[in-house]
């Protein structure tokens, strides 16, 4: 009887549950080894997880994690930006003094939660780089993690790029805000109050009272004119105030990123110069290369050469032992 066949039967290889044996009778496998065969149609195996690949897949899930937490901070950032800036122009519009205080109570929690938001972006950054940097401890772990690295360095820059974009905005909004406010001042009081001849202030003059209201200087007579118009005035430099607290604030963090993006523009720098220095030296091992041929070639004349002038002197030879012996 064929063993393989029986085997390739019971193990369910074959394409019939049935086949012949040596003296051609048929063999049908018994119902429990029929059994068998169709449990084992199926191999099913699990390779061991290597503790590096575990340890990297962890690591990675963990930082991406990181991403994406940083990614939702950064974007409510960019929304309360644009709720704050609509919060000042309804503000700068609105005559009636108690709207004007919940605008401004709201304008002030904006400010603090972008600021908090921006601190909070900051932080993680930096609790990135310096997992990023572990990483970087020994050249040994460098080249078990290079890919990781490489992975969070580019998610790193790209986050810390997206932060300083949206703080850029945020900047240059309350910038633009406290430069209407100021407008606003200079305003009301020229709209406000008249000279002592009981004319409209001019430009010149509303600008400097503007700018003693900014320095806290109320004593001039003209303010004495009207106490409400004054106290509205006082409560506009405050929100200017408040601005000028938001941006020095927000000026430290940029001073702290401001570092981040040094290091990284010089490690911009540094893989500048090393593409640099391998574009050079392609550069000079394609010439080297060019020389390399043109001297292969040369060989390659020469030894042709001196293969034909062998070839002719052992014809010669050759030649002169078979004249030599036919002449004897």
């Amino acid at each position: 009887m064929d063993r393989l066949s029986q085997v390739r039967a019971i193990a369910g290889l074959g394409t019939d549950t049935q086949f012949h044996t040596e003296n051609n009778s048929i063999y049908t496998p018994p119902e429990h080894e029929a059994d068998f065969r169709a449990k084992s149609s199926i191999v099913s195996f699990n390779l061991p997880v290597s503790e590096v690949d575990q340890n990297a897949a962890e690591t990675l899930d963990a930082f991406f994690n990181d991403v994406d937490e940083l990614k939702g901070v950064i974007a409510e950032m960019e929304k309360l930006t644009i709720e704050l800036q609509k919060k000042h122009a309804v503000n700068l519009q609105t005559i009636d003094q108690n709207h004007a205080r919940q605008f401004r109570s709201e304008i002030e929690t904006l400010s603090g939660q972008c600021n908090e938001k921006a601190s909070f972006a900051k932080a993680g950054l930096d609790a990135m780089s310096k997992k990023t940097e572990k990483l970087k401890e020994s050249p040994e772990i460098l080249q078990a993690n290079s890919s990781i690295v490489r992975i969070q360095d580019n998610q790193y820059r790209y986050l810390l790029g997206k932060l300083m974009q949206v703080m850029e905005i945020y900047r240059k909004l309350q910038m633009a805000n406290e430069s209407s406010y100021k407008d606003h001042t200079k305003r009301q009081i020229k709209i406000m109050y008249k000279n002592s001849e009981d004319i409209e202030i001019d430009d010149e003059t509303a600008e400097r009272l503007a700018q003693q209201v900014l320095d806290n200087n109320l004593n001039d007579y003209i303010f004495q004119q009207s106490k409400d118009v004054l106290l509205g005035i006082i409560e506009t430099r405050n929100d200017i105030y408040r601005i000028e607290h938001s941006m020095r604030e927000l000026n430290r963090i940029f001073n702290d990123m401001a570092v981040m993006v040094e290091e990284q523009g010089e490690l911009m720098d540094v893989i500048l110069t090393n593409v640099k220095n391998s574009a050079r030296y392609v550069e000079v091992s394609l010439s080297e290369l060019k020389k390399a041929r043109k001297l292969q070639k040369k060989v390659k004349k020469k030894f042709i050469c001196i293969v034909i002038i062998v070839a002719v002197v052992l014809l010669l030879f050759t030649l002169i032992i078979i004249a030599s012996t036919i002449s004897v």
